[in-house]
């Protein structure tokens, strides 16, 4: 595979990915006292660097080229978590209440095989919720 110079959305997207996850367990790690006062430090420090890293890919995705789907629903995905909030409303309303962005999300979704909304997946975390959002067929992947 040949690197761009000017990667695409969906290409950063999953690196963006990848360190939100990190950064998400870490703090879930640190705010459940599961990590001692020495390890704590170290988490913390990881974890700023991580928010460094996650501030600046979002930089790079905000400019990046977007001209596939995959691009398109990627970046919606960053924009869930970084510009409207909208992933820690469904947590907390429940999906219940945004049954038209259940909706589209859903379709978005179907468009490209296995891409899951990261930022939604994070949230969502109650037994079930992701799933009332995306929708039953979201188990069969």
């Amino acid at each position: 595979m040949v690197k761009t110079l000017h990667p695409s959305v969906a290409e950063l997207h999953k690196q963006w990915v990848k360190l939100e996850n990190e950064q998400h367990q870490l703090a879930t790690a640190i705010d459940s006292g599961k990590v001692d006062a020495f390890d704590r430090e170290a988490a913390r420090q990881r974890q700023a660097k991580l928010l460094l890293e996650i501030t600046s890919l979002v930089a790079a995705i905000r400019d990046a080229p977007a001209t596939t789907i995959e691009d398109f629903i990627a970046l919606l995905d960053v924009v869930l978590e970084h510009e409207l909030d909208l992933a820690a409303d469904i947590a907390a309303y429940g999906p219940s209440d945004y049954p038209m962005t259940a909706r589209l999300l859903r379709a978005f979704a179907g468009k490209v095989p296995g891409f899951e909304f990261n930022s939604l997946r994070r949230w969502l975390s109650a037994p079930g919720q992701f799933e009332q959002l995306m929708g039953n067929d979201v188990l069969a992947k």
